[in-house]
């Protein structure tokens, strides 16, 4: 459904921009801007372009690591020491699913094209684009699966295993922009020409976990081992590519519009968390639990955008 629904969106961009770029010529004509041939697409020109996006952006699984360890210690003096971490899949996580958003964008584009020597119509170019993306994806109420085991100080070769959950109250994905590069080859025609390219991308993203609390069942009783909620959040610039299709109509030779249709993704990325944790036991004020949270998110983003962009030629 949410193809059928680009595909008929970019029908009705191509029909609206067809629309106005044969208006725009029947209006001025090539004689009135003192064009030698009948094209309105000049041999060759930089040119700057500003519109808005319309994405569909998946994150689809993040795989989350969540790693725990702690020391109990009584008056100083450590009595046992424990560790857990996931059960985990194949990727070596636990899989957190993130919903596909929808939304609208801004985008800014810089370029250049120039005709083939020989050639009347064929062309090649290269654009570097902005694309102001600014989306999240939440999943809230998380549990993060754990075993593990402790050991005593005074029975080092009996440990004692145990199960619990690492718990946060949301994990949260943001693609906040995405920079691209992508070299095209076209074909010209009277008042515009279709394109088809690709390059590299590199895109800012940040993951966030909040509240993150680590529990364990011991002996049958859940226990609070980390204390208090703690807020974990890490960011990068993530290579990736993407693909171009695209078409142009030209009002005259100086001013455009552009309409295109773009597919990207992002190398998977890892993001990593640490904190560490000093938990005092309520019932005995001698005893504290003490140790570190460790951890890791990796995902990737996958984009697929439809744009429109009045460019002027320069």
């Amino acid at each position: 459904m949410r193809t059928l629904k680009f595909a008929f969106l970019f029908q009705v961009l191509l029909v609206l921009t067809a629309s106005t770029a044969a208006w725009a010529q029947s209006e001025f004509g090539p004689s009135e801007f003192g064009l030698v041939s009948d094209s309105l697409v000049p041999r060759s020109a930089f040119y700057f372009g500003l519109g808005t996006n319309y994405n569909s952006v998946n994150i689809g699984n993040q795989d989350v690591i969540a790693i725990g360890t702690s020391d109990v210690i009584s008056s100083g003096t450590t009595i046992a020491t424990g560790m857990a971490d996931g059960p985990d899949d194949a990727t070596g996580g636990t899989p957190i699913f993130m919903d596909a958003q929808l939304n609208f964008s801004p985008s800014v584009e810089l370029g250049y094209f120039r005709h083939f020597e020989g050639s009347e119509h064929r062309l090649w170019g290269l654009k570097f684009t902005n694309d102001y993306l600014g989306t999240s994806s939440v999943n809230r109420d998380i549990r993060l699966p754990q075993v593990g085991q402790f050991t005593y100080a005074s029975d080092p070769l009996n440990p004692v295993p145990f199960t619990g959950n690492a718990v946060a109250t949301s994990i949260r994905t943001d693609i906040v922009d995405q920079l691209a590069f992508r070299p095209y080859l076209g074909h010209s025609f009277e008042s515009g020409f279709v394109y088809i390219g690709g390059g590299p991308t590199l895109t800012n993203m940040r993951t966030e976990i909040t509240d993150l609390v680590g529990f364990a069942d011991i002996n049958g009783t859940r226990g609070d081992i980390s204390g208090a909620p703690q807020d974990f959040s890490d960011s990068g610039w993530v290579w990736g590519g993407s693909v171009e299709v695209g078409v142009t109509h030209f009002f005259c030779q100086s001013w455009f519009l552009e309409c295109s249709c773009v597919f990207g993704i992002t190398a998977n990325h890892q993001f990593n968390f640490d904190s560490t944790f000093s938990n005092p036991d309520p019932s005995d004020p001698t005893q504290v639990k003490a140790g570190t949270l460790v951890g890791s998110s990796t995902w990737q983003g996958i984009t697929q955008s439809i744009g429109i962009r009045l460019c002027k030629t320069f």
